[in-house]
């Protein structure tokens, strides 16, 4: 009996690009192949890969667990929410200890065992795991919760404890010379003399993924960090296979899902050739994952909680043992109850609705992330092998190596998201001079982490994606609670009313991103309107059949009519833009132009108290 007809015959995929080339109407294939960051090419298909099976992701078996941050500076009301946390679905937590750069100013007192022992009042801790962030106290922390451990006569084989010690990360961050990469002997032979079987260093990301750094980027400087503390610790007595048991690794989520998701699953590889080449068996890591403080925003911060969900569903099942999900609101300040509910409900929806934890390796045999994924090892490969030619991480930090790929890549960064070709909806894309702001328990101090002294050019700073843009909304906001209005750019519309109307949106959408309020002329000529409307810029949307002629003649009255400055919105031949330019346009507005630059120039212009007219006058 003959089966089912295929109504889909199978097609090549030279017939597949034949179509694609014909669609693009004359422009190369290539033209669809993007550049990550980094330079890692992007092709818009890839093919299935054929033999290639899952991979074990995770530790131990099962669902990922759920981290949630206990940050709130007061020990009882952070022990309440902790407890809350965990009543309501979270399995893990991340102590945040104040004065930590992870803390963002806030962050628990901990300065004593009485204090750590409080901290974790009612709760269990041989039913949960622990992941501590204490930075340069991270040793001190340690030495406390054996104490607290032993007070309550836990045994110590059943704690799943990291105590986050990573003295080279802390160098990266600040130049201070880790003196004591190997500091932490002394500790770690309590903890083993006590059974303890958690990690007690930390090889994390953090510090240069905030720093701009690209995927391979991040990779390499972990995996070399990893390689410099089983150095130290085979240096100090420990032996290879002892030592490794006593790193763990981090590693951020942002919200690009395809190359976080390959990131970790590249992690695990990385490490287990690093192994090998040890003479060591590879057994999997514990790899910890953190959502991105460098894409979190400040304005529209509800879009924070779709970026969290990509970064957890990427390191979820790109196989992180336990992600921590910074609350959305954790930019403006100390985060209330519904930003942590959110939060950790993030991670039970994926696990127990989405069931993204039942399929082991799910990305397995998928030609885009299996190349994305061998694309990133083999360039971080290659970094890590720089690295090391340069004398391992603290040399190579030492002489600026990977702060050099690392600016480069930022910078790369920077210019895309100055262009917006790299868009941050809410803030330099699709803004909402109205939103009503969220709450927070207690606002996020302006320089959170000025406790960090800078000892030489050696730090790797630390900075948002959104920040430009937010400094041009501040001083909007500024504007506002002073004189109670936005400052204003004066919209003339020129065309038929069918032709404008994308311009005059896109031009209101642009300018809105400083915090600029449109004022739209409403019929009559544009001069007397400009003058009424107060405004000290003005800007054209034209149609494309309006007249180069009809174009110049009304940026000459605007500028007659006081104009300090004068923008254009609409495609433009270079021959007629040049000559608008020179009858005292400023600006062309349209997309991929350096929308950072020129909305700076309009913000100031708008914020001055006088007129070009006014300034004229003697």
């Amino acid at each position: 009996m003959e089966g089912p007809v295929n109504p889909f015959p199978p097609a090549s995929e030279a017939e597949w690009r034949t179509l694609v080339e014909r669609a693009l109407g004359g422009k190369p294939f290539e033209s669809l192949i993007s550049m990550t960051f980094e330079g890692l090419s992007l092709a818009p298909l890839y093919e299935r890969v054929m033999g290639e099976g899952p991979r074990p992701l995770r530790q131990k078996p099962g669902p990922w667990k759920i981290a949630q941050r206990m940050d709130h500076p007061e020990i009882e009301t952070a022990n309440a929410m902790a407890r809350t946390d965990l009543m309501g679905g979270a399995d893990a937590l991340t102590l945040t200890i104040s004065h930590s750069f992870a803390a963002r100013g806030f962050g628990l007192q901990i300065e004593s065992e009485c204090d750590l022992d409080a901290a974790f009042g009612g709760i269990d801790l041989d039913r949960i795991a622990l992941r501590i962030d204490a930075d340069a106290r991270a040793l001190d922390l340690a030495a406390l919760f054996v104490s607290v451990a032993k007070a309550r006569r836990l045994t110590s084989a059943e704690l799943d404890v990291d105590f986050g010690h990573d003295p080279i990360g802390h160098f990266a961050r600040c130049g201070r010379s880790p003196a004591g990469a190997l500091q932490g002997l002394r500790e770690l032979t309590l903890l083993h003399s006590n059974g303890f079987t958690g990690h007690l260093f930390l090889a994390d990301g953090r510090p240069y993924h905030e720093a701009g750094a690209g995927e391979a980027q991040e990779l390499a400087c972990v995996v070399a960090t990893g390689i410099e503390y089983l150095r130290q610790l085979e240096a100090g007595g420990l032996p290879l296979e002892a030592a490794r048991r006593d790193i763990a690794f981090l590693l951020a989520a942002d919200a690009d899902e395809y190359l976080s998701l390959a990131k970790f699953r590249a992690m695990r590889l990385l490490w287990a050739r690093v192994e090998d080449v040890c003479g060591l068996t590879p057994k999997p890591i514990r790899l910890h994952a953190e959502t991105a403080f460098r894409m979190m925003t400040r304005y529209d911060p509800w879009v924070n909680i779709l970026r969290a969900t990509m970064g957890v569903f990427a390191a979820g099942i790109g196989g992180a043992d336990a992600v921590t999900v910074l609350p959305f609101t954790l930019a403006l300040g100390l985060p209330d109850d519904l930003a942590r509910r959110i939060a950790r409900n993030t991670q039970s929806i994926l696990i127990e609705e989405s069931h993204l934890a039942k399929v082991a390796d799910p990305a397995a045999g998928a030609g885009c992330f299996e190349a994305l994924t061998s694309a990133l090892c083999n360039r971080a490969w290659t970094l890590l092998q720089n690295i090391e030619a340069h004398g391992g991480m603290i040399k190579s930090l030492q002489t600026g190596m990977p702060q050099g790929e690392i600016g480069g890549t930022a910078a790369a960064r920077r210019d895309a998201i100055a262009h917006r070709t790299l868009a941050i909806t809410g803030t330099s894309a699709f803004p909402l001079l109205t939103e009503t702001p969220v709450h927070v328990l207690a606002p996020a101090p302006e320089r959170a982490n000025d406790d960090f002294i800078v000892y030489d050019n050696i730090h790797l700073p630390s900075r948002r994606d959104a920040e430009p843009f937010e400094s041009l909304r501040v001083a909007s906001n500024k504007y506002f609670r002073e004189t109670g209005s936005r400052p204003k750019i004066f919209l003339t519309q020129l065309g038929e009313p069918q032709g404008v109307a994308a311009v005059s949106a896109f031009a209101t959408h642009f300018f809105a991103v400083a915090g600029l309020e449109a004022f739209s002329q409403e019929g009559g000529e544009a001069a007397p309107r400009f003058r009424a409307s107060g405004c000290k810029i003005a800007c054209i949307c034209a149609a494309a059949t309006v007249p180069a002629a009809d174009l110049m003649e009304t940026a000459a009255r605007l500028s007659d009519a006081g104009a300090a400055r004068i923008y254009l919105a609409g495609p433009l031949p270079e021959p007629v833009a040049k000559a608008l330019h020179e009858a005292g346009v400023a600006e062309l507005i349209c997309p991929h132009r350096d929308a950072l630059a020129i909305l700076r120039e309009s913000s100031v212009m708008t914020l001055r108290r006088t007129t070009k007219l006014e300034e004229q006058k003697p």
